[in-house]
């Protein structure tokens, strides 16, 4: 039974068909599509021969082909983008207005095309792309920005845009964002080179302080030292892009870290 439903409106699909859909996503996604079975969904991006975020997106697998779940303000910008990667390659990209993205908390009670468990949610949630349409409110997106912050799950367009991370500094190499052994993608040779480095240098962590309130672009400070910056926040927690260097320092010297005076604690990952 489906506890409650967050519609993330924000979000949109396209279709991917032909019979070289899967082999073409392969090549230019951080993630590998070709291993998908029906019915399920990888998490993944798209970047930048640079190798950073162009875009992040999950990838579901359906009887009629690959159905795309991307941020709504790229949607038209990657259906062009992705058509002109593709050269002669038997793809097409459709947007798919008909389609909704949603994430339940419990088995959903409508049918759906394909879902899957989000990094970091837990078992019982799930991200599923149905026909069926939910209203959004105020609540449920206050309700889904704490079950994501809780699993330190990145929102595109709030925590970070386009080409402004590594897929490192959001998690995604510990999220199973990247298949490292599948081959080739765009980007990927920078993204190898990283994932060899024996540290890096800032992480998106979640940051709880109970009394502080807090913003998008607020300072994480050590003493005066600069720490990291606040990419979102809800009720006495969230997001934000640390360096760790600077927070291993703050700890080893005892340092107390704040945002805006008050005290605040950097949770770092458990993988």
């Amino acid at each position: 039974m489906t506890n409650s439903v967050y519609p993330l409106s924000h979000r949109a699909v396209l279709s991917a068909t032909g019979t070289e859909t899967a082999s073409f996503l392969n090549r230019v996604l951080t993630c590998n599509v070709e291993t998908l079975a029906i019915g399920d969904g990888v998490y993944g991006a798209l970047l930048t021969p640079q190798g950073k975020i162009l875009t992040d997106m999950f990838v579901f697998s359906t009887d009629d082909g690959l159905l795309i779940d991307l941020p709504e303000t790229e949607a038209d910008a990657m259906q062009k983008r992705l058509s002109m990667l593709k050269l002669r390659a038997d793809v097409q990209f459709t947007r798919r207005d008909d389609l909704h993205v949603l994430v339940c908390e419990g088995d959903p009670e409508f049918p759906v095309l394909a879902s899957m468990t989000p990094p970091n949610f837990g078992d019982d949630i799930k991200r599923v792309v149905s026909e069926t349409a939910v209203e959004s409110s105020e609540q449920a997106s206050a309700a889904y920005t704490r079950l994501r912050t809780y699993a330190v799950f990145p929102e595109f367009g709030v925590d970070y845009g386009p080409s402004e991370v590594f897929p490192a500094d959001i998690n995604m190499d510990l999220t199973n964002g990247i298949d490292f052994k599948k081959g080739c993608f765009v980007g990927q040779e920078v993204a190898s080179r990283m994932k060899r480095k024996t540290e890096v240098r800032k992480r998106l962590l979640r940051v709880s302080a109970p009394e502080a309130t807090a913003g998008s672009g607020d300072e994480i400070k050590a003493g005066i030292s600069t720490v990291g910056t606040v990419t979102s926040w809800s009720g006495g927690e969230g997001l934000a892009l640390v360096r760790l260097d600077r927070l291993a320092n703050a700890i080893e010297s005892a340092t107390p870290v704040t945002i805006n005076d008050k005290l605040a604690e950097c949770h770092l990952p458990s993988a």
